[in-house]
């Protein structure tokens, strides 16, 4: 009688961690195919990216021809401007679009009963969700690809240069995935459709109208006073004749109040609109003061005062009052058609964060879509445990 030893098997190696790696995310793949092809395959969704298309040209050539013919602004000063024209297009109809796709995802699933068959192979809850975002999000750049034509075009007619203009693109294709993160945790917590889809859209128009208008209505509570020393001009109070030389002036100490937006301004940080004009605004043209030639040179584009304002707000208040040597002119005396000193370092002051706040508000957005998957992840472990009312099964 031989050993038993002999005839039992033995136990093969383990699997190394790349091989496990590398299977993980080839069943994820698995799931971003059957995703996509679900998408594809519908003629809704030909239909929407057809009219996305339609809406795009329309907002381009529209833009051109009301610059060129009623406003009759050159060609040169609305091309460096298509590049805000079309991001901001493509961020309308993603915020959009992306949230209505994923806010679906897995309730759609389980009320046409075709979820529990894929929770029922050896497929994990992780693999399930982030097979699940990376699909939607998929279908969603879509939008980009279709758009594909103008953003080249815009890429090459802004100052910014490739690599900013690039970025920003990129930048956009991320907020999609945020945005269809946020859907999918909707979608996991509730058992209706319509809601997940209502729930969804009202979280991102939150970011984009309701975060603002938060900011207006704390903007009171940031007041400060602060003493200042400021020029006072003793004008006299009739004029007989033209006023030749500036009125007798005498540096007081006032106190005025100040604002502290530096407090509050993280508000505005998740705000797409402002993300994108902050990423390219550092690349952008400078301020024109003054030029010697018939031709003007090219401004700044509308990406500039966007980002401005935004960096105002963080910075805070410029702290300080124009003197007497600052005369009472913006521009100084001196003849190099460029702001006095005081509004020089006030100006300073405020542009002082021109593209460092876009990387902020990204990673606000990229927590928002985190909790989305995660908390999606974890509705869908098997076994589910306790669901809420009106959730089936299969």
């Amino acid at each position: 009688m031989t050993a038993t030893s002999e005839t039992m098997p033995t136990a093969g190696p383990p699997t190394p961690r790349s091989r496990r790696f590398r299977q993980w995310w080839t069943v994820v793949s698995v799931l971003v195919g059957l995703e996509v092809r679900q998408r594809v395959r519908t003629t809704r969704w030909k239909i929407t990216l057809t009219v996305a298309f339609l809406v795009i040209s329309a907002v381009v050539f529209g833009s051109m021809f009301i610059a060129l013919s009623p406003a009759g602004a050159a060609y040169r000063d609305w091309a460096q401007n298509l590049y805000t024209i079309v991001l901001g297009t493509l961020l309308f109809l993603g915020i959009v679009l992306a949230p209505t796709l994923t806010a679906t995802a897995i309730n759609g699933d389980r009320k046409d009963a075709t979820l529990a068959v894929v929770q029922a192979t050896a497929i994990s809850n992780w693999q399930l969700a982030v097979g699940k975002l990376i699909g939607n999000w998929v279908s969603c750049l879509a939008l980009l690809m279709v758009a594909l034509p103008y953003l080249v075009w815009a890429i090459v007619a802004a100052p910014y240069g490739i690599g900013p203009g690039i970025v920003g693109v990129v930048v956009c294709a991320l907020l999609f995935a945020c945005y269809c993160g946020i859907g999918l945790g909707f979608s996991a917590l509730t058992s209706r459709p319509a809601g997940s889809a209502v729930l969804t859209q009202a979280t991102v128009f939150f970011l984009l109208l309701g975060l603002p208008a938060l900011f207006g209505l704390l903007y009171t509570t940031t007041a400060q006073e602060h003493e200042v020393v400021r020029a006072q001009y003793s004008w006299p109070d009739e004029f007989s004749e033209p006023v030749r030389t500036p009125p007798p002036c005498a540096d007081v100490e006032v106190t005025e109040t100040f604002h502290h937006t530096e407090r509050i301004w993280w508000l505005l940080a998740p705000n797409p609109a402002l993300i994108v004009p902050d990423i390219v605004a550092p690349h952008d043209n400078p301020q024109v003061y003054g030029w010697a030639s018939d031709t003007s040179p090219a401004g700044p584009t509308l990406a500039a005062p966007v980002a401005e304002m935004l960096s105002s707000t963080r910075m805070g208040p410029y702290v300080d009052a124009p003197k007497c040597a600052e005369q009472t002119v913006y521009y100084s005396s001196s003849g190099d058609n460029g702001p006095s000193a005081f509004y020089r370092d006030q100006r300073a002051h405020q542009h002082a964060r021109v593209g460092d706040s876009w990387y902020i508000g990204l990673l606000i957005n990229v927590a928002f879509g985190g909790i989305g998957l995660i908390i999606a992840a974890r509705r869908l472990r098997v076994p589910a445990g306790r669901l809420p009312k009106g959730v089936r099964i299969a």
